[in-house]
């Protein structure tokens, strides 16, 4: 059942397409039709950047890194702080 509403969504939307006449629109359904899955997940020459600058210091041992067990104690002993505070 599902297959045959498919069907009839895509007979309705290449009705539609065959009715536009604003080249912008269209424009825009070639951009999707091309459109790479992974093309929203391109990062910036910056970000690229950044993100080799730290992969560098992090294979150097120049960075520290932690285990998930340190940063849920840390977090811990930070709200126990923040909350000593408010006392």
């Amino acid at each position: 059942m599902q297959s045959l509403q498919i069907q009839k969504d895509k007979l309705s939307l290449i009705e539609w397409i065959t009715q536009i006449e604003d080249v912008v629109v269209l424009n825009k359904l070639k951009a999707i039709m091309t459109e790479d899955e992974n093309s929203n997940f391109l990062l910036s020459e910056e970000q690229q950047l950044i993100l080799k600058e730290t992969a560098k210091k992090y294979h150097s041992g120049e960075e520290r890194t932690y285990t998930w067990q340190e940063i849920k104690a840390n977090a811990a002993e930070l709200k126990k702080n923040i909350n000593e505070k408010k006392a």
